[in-house]
């Protein structure tokens, strides 16, 4: 009889041998659960302004992203649990050298240099957005974003993100009657 080496027993926080996702990957559903109640419960309280609210009124938009946002985050959890339950059954417990030894397979790491691009993306669109207005600050975060996530082609990106400013700015002041900051152009 010989023996087989036998895998150590999981720590108390390891996912079960087998599972796709982590319980950990319920964090950004449970986080929109709690945003999409928060709008509703926000909505639900919140004292109109005027009788004239145009096509949209103040409480419409709230009750589109709350809706949005408490769906996106259902469909994730069934997502979720849907994955740990499949992969549990197509796989049988640990048996391959790799998983034996502790090895990860399958795994990436974290990309830490698109991370950084793309909070510097956000920070810089914070700090240019009273100076430079909507249009340029938004038009800026959306290529820096798309180069943070692989995107070479600058000028596709550049009129793509000048384009869907241009959507949300005409969105905001025609339909909801907000304006977006204008920046230096304003004063033009």
């Amino acid at each position: 009889m010989s023996q087989t080496p036998q895998s150590p027993p999981p720590e108390a926080g390891d996912p079960a041998p087998g599972n796709a996702q982590p319980l950990g990957a319920l964090i950004i559903p449970l986080t929109l659960a709690a945003i999409g109640v928060y709008l509703v419960v926000g909505t639900l309280t919140m004292d109109e302004v005027g009788d004239d609210n145009g096509i949209f009124g103040p409480r419409m938009m709230p009750w589109l992203v709350a809706a949005l946002a408490l769906s996106v985050a259902i469909t994730m959890t069934i997502d979720v649990l849907r994955s740990r339950r499949r992969s549990a059954a197509a796989q049988p417990a640990a048996s391959g050298p790799a998983e034996r030894s502790g090895e990860q397979t399958g795994e990436q790491a974290p990309n830490w240099r698109a991370v950084a691009i793309a909070v510097a993306g956000v920070v810089a669109f914070i700090v240019l957005l009273p100076f430079a207005g909507w249009l340029i600050s938004a038009t800026l975060l959306f290529v820096v974003i798309a180069m943070s996530l692989g995107n070479r082609n600058h000028a596709t990106s550049l009129i793509a993100g000048l384009a869907l400013a241009s959507v949300i700015q005409i969105v905001f002041s025609g339909f909801l009657g907000l304006n977006l900051p204008a920046g230096f152009i304003g004063s033009l």
